[in-house]
């Protein structure tokens, strides 16, 4: 977030408001970044996302009145979350990354749907309670933490040797390295196997994961394939398939770490 609001004072002296301090900051000056920020085409994502880190520091300021608490006073467009091709990575040749613990963080995105994040900063000895991973808030995006249920031998295995291979306590970042440092490596590694961004192992966990939960809810077992790799679209949808739609969309959306449903779309359709 630090860096972040610094580019935010030094954008906001590049317009001509000489601000000294990041307490200096005033509601007019937020309404001088977001015009700006889209003066630069960033996606309303995007700006979304710095809007709500704004929104923390002003909690942390002591400035409840500087961002207004909705995105449409500000005019940002909303986000529409219906993909335009399907960005699952299901095939990765994982004896191609040399460093043993960004190969862990990499399967681990794709067995258990971790965030690349997550994946690093992940303690085993913590997380690895039984039937289940439990996903603490620290190591998160948002703050949200997590329970995700281990459902197949894969991932029973994966548990096995990661668990032979980090000490107790640790985590997926060696102690001799920062996060960021860290983060350095792997993007360097992800690049001489190849990939150029691996959230698509995320997406197929998400479309592998909602086949099994709509298939587990099914009383006839048969199932849901996600509309982005050629299923139904939910216009097309009986109202019994409808239903189980939505149940599955509900568990996943916390299985990912989400708070919203419509979040789903991006990784399914």
């Amino acid at each position: 977030m630090r860096h972040m609001l610094n580019r935010c004072v030094k954008d906001l002296h590049e317009q001509g408001y000489k601000l000294a301090h990041i307490n200096g900051l005033k509601p007019k000056h937020i309404h001088v970044l977001v015009e700006l920020w889209k003066q630069q085409g960033k996606n309303p994502a995007t700006i979304k996302n710095y809007m709500s880190k704004l929104r923390k520091a002003s909690v942390l300021l002591d400035k409840p009145q500087l961002v207004k608490p909705g995105n449409d006073a500000y005019q940002i467009t909303r986000r529409s979350y219906a993909p335009t091709h399907n960005k699952a990575i299901y095939q990765v040749d994982f004896t191609r990354c040399t460093d043993p613990l960004i190969r862990l963080s990499l399967e681990a995105q794709l067995l258990f749907g971790l965030r690349r994040e997550e994946s690093m900063k992940l303690v085993l000895s913590e997380a690895w309670q039984g039937n289940c991973l439990r996903i603490k808030p620290s190591w998160t995006k948002g703050g949200i933490g997590r329970t995700i249920q281990i459902t197949n031998d894969e991932q029973r295995q994966w548990l096995s040797k990661a668990a032979g291979q980090v000490a107790t306590g640790e985590s997926l970042i060696p102690v001799s390295r920062s996060y960021k440092q860290h983060l350095g490596h792997y993007q360097v590694q992800i690049k001489q196997m190849g990939i150029n961004k691996c959230h698509g192992l995320r997406h197929a966990y998400a479309q592998r994961r909602y086949h099994e939960l709509t298939r587990q809810l099914d009383p006839q077992g048969r199932g849901l394939v996600c509309p982005i790799v050629g299923g139904k679209s939910s216009k097309l949808l009986t109202a019994d398939e409808r239903m189980l739609d939505r149940k599955a969309r509900e568990i996943l959306s916390r299985l990912l770490g989400h708070a919203r449903i419509a979040i789903t779309k991006i990784y399914c359709g």
